[in-house]
């Protein structure tokens, strides 16, 4: 059976936002490589423990970049930021659809490759 998950589904944003959320963690932990492709493992697996460490999980709050104090992982987590932000753009405007959330997470690993 074919799984249909459209632009504008709760799907992609929550991906998205575990993505952020997730890598904002490793960021303060002083971990760099790999952000995308763990946090996509750990929701995808871990999901209890990706609630109850994060309570609030919306793009407002994976906004927050106030817990930064290096200015380095700071600007790594705010590039990533932009980039997750001009990914779901681009989803919204080509009214892009996936197939499994296999290919939804496929997708935001290799555009997002740069972050690791």
């Amino acid at each position: 059976m074919s799984l249909k998950i459209k632009w504008n589904d709760d799907r992609i944003r929550g991906a998205a936002t575990a993505v952020l959320l997730l890598s904002r963690d490793r960021l303060l932990r002083k971990e760099t490589t790999g952000l995308v492709q763990n946090a996509l493992d750990v929701f995808r697996h871990d999901l209890d423990a990706y609630k109850s460490a994060h309570p609030i999980r919306t793009l407002a709050a994976a906004k927050d970049v106030g817990a930064f104090k290096d200015a380095y992982h700071r600007e790594a987590y705010e590039k990533l930021l932009a980039a997750v932000e001009s990914l779901l753009g681009r989803l919204e405007k080509n009214h892009t659809q996936f197939n499994s959330l296999t290919e939804l997470d496929n997708y935001l690993i290799f555009n997002l490759r740069t972050f690791g």
